[in-house]
């Protein structure tokens, strides 16, 4: 199996001000702080032996600080020599095409033979869609108007676009590519809802797991998602899964894991539904998100069920999960979150450098068999999400 790291930083501490919007106060700990521990947990994956260093896209809140993932990922790029880089995700509709085209295929150059693996998404978030001046009842449209443009942009040399939302005379992607005609090989696509992983099947993406459910659900979703591409023609996907993980020595040291790990669900649930949002109610395309969210948990009994997922433990543990999640849902690539929510970063540096040394080499030789039982029933496509 091959394992990646994600590499992005957050101000936990800033949310209380944000919650009570005392703009006036300045955060208690500075962003380039946090940023700066980003960086030097960084420069550690590739050293540590990880296939790969991930980061995401986020705009104007203390949760994962983020912007424009691919000017972070092309600073790794000079940084790194073997490893591979990918992103969890790019949010496709905050995103002119012809620029993200240019973007994408600029960074394959500075890789020099090294691939991009393409996480894509739509977003969520009120606010950061409001920020950026994009129509979030339209996310949808947007999304799968751009990704035909990035297909567009790799097959051809020269290339126009007419749809509903965007017009482009014929115009060029320069530079060119190194992997020309290669750069949406393998993309994934990260999504929660039925409608989404039917789109998302449709347009041959495979399945890119942010994961926060108990894992009976996940195995759930693949399944459903692998008879939604059989019934269109497709082959069966092995997905991608991104997990929280923190490696201690001992069953009583891991249980901080668990805090920090909770900590982070409430600061994802003020970044997404409760500082700057009206929620998901009447808006087109969030239909399902309205039912679903109305009901998460973000507390101990959602804690409880991500013990049994989250790779947090000693290491046995959490090679035992790993195990357990690719024998469930027929893992093909895991990517680990070591850095989040309080996490002093000498502690995210320590679980790092232990699963590094106890598990990452497990994992390594760990097979990642397409099981049967991923590839899903009639029935389960359609009653799944």
């Amino acid at each position: 199996m091959k394992v990646g790291a994600m590499c992005t930083s957050y101000n936990h501490q800033d949310w209380e001000r944000l919650m009570t919007e005392d703009y006036e106060r300045s955060p208690e700990i500075p962003d380039p702080v946090m940023m700066d521990n980003a960086l030097r947990l960084g420069d550690q994956i590739e050293p540590l032996g990880f296939d790969s260093l991930w980061t995401t896209e986020h705009y104007g809140s203390a949760y994962s600080m983020q912007p424009n993932p691919l000017q972070w990922l092309a600073y790794w790029a000079g940084r790194t020599e073997r490893v591979d880089l990918g992103t969890a995700v790019v949010v496709v509709p905050w995103w002119n095409p012809v620029r993200l085209a240019h973007e994408i295929s600029m960074l394959d150059i500075l890789l020099r033979g090294r691939r991009l693996l393409l996480g894509l998404g739509r977003g969520v978030s009120e606010h950061e869609y409001a920020s950026l001046g994009v129509p979030r009842d339209q996310s949808r449209d947007y999304f799968y108007e751009i990704l035909d443009v990035l297909r567009l942009a790799d097959e051809k040399e020269r290339f126009s676009y007419k749809g509903e939302i965007f017009e482009l005379p014929p115009t060029m992607v320069r530079p060119q590519p190194r992997h020309k005609g290669k750069l949406l090989e393998g993309a994934r696509c990260a999504f929660t809802t039925r409608g989404s992983a039917i789109r998302a099947a449709e347009a041959g993406l495979g399945q890119l797991f942010v994961a926060g459910e108990p894992l009976s659900e996940m195995a759930k979703q693949v399944a459903s998602f692998n008879q939604i591409r059989a019934d269109r023609g497709l082959p069966p996907d092995q997905p991608t899964a991104m997990l929280w993980m923190y490696c201690a020595e001992t069953e009583e040291e891991a249980e901080i894991g668990y805090e920090y790990y909770q900590r982070q669900q409430q600061d994802a649930r003020n970044h997404y539904f409760a500082w700057n949002s009206a929620g998901f109610e009447g808006v087109k395309g969030y239909e399902e998100y309205q039912k679903v969210f109305a009901n998460a948990d973000f507390g101990a009994a959602n804690l409880w069920e991500q013990r049994h997922t989250q790779l947090i433990g000693t290491p046995d543990q959490i090679l035992e999960k790993a195990k357990n999640l690719q024998e469930a849902v027929s893992l093909g690539y895991l990517v680990v979150h070591a850095s989040y929510a309080d996490m002093p970063v000498e502690s995210a540096e320590a679980s790092l450098g232990l699963f590094s040394k106890e598990v990452l080499p497990a994992l390594h030789e760990m097979a990642t068999p397409l099981h049967e039982h991923s590839l899903g029933t009639a029935e389960q496509a359609a009653t799944a999400g």
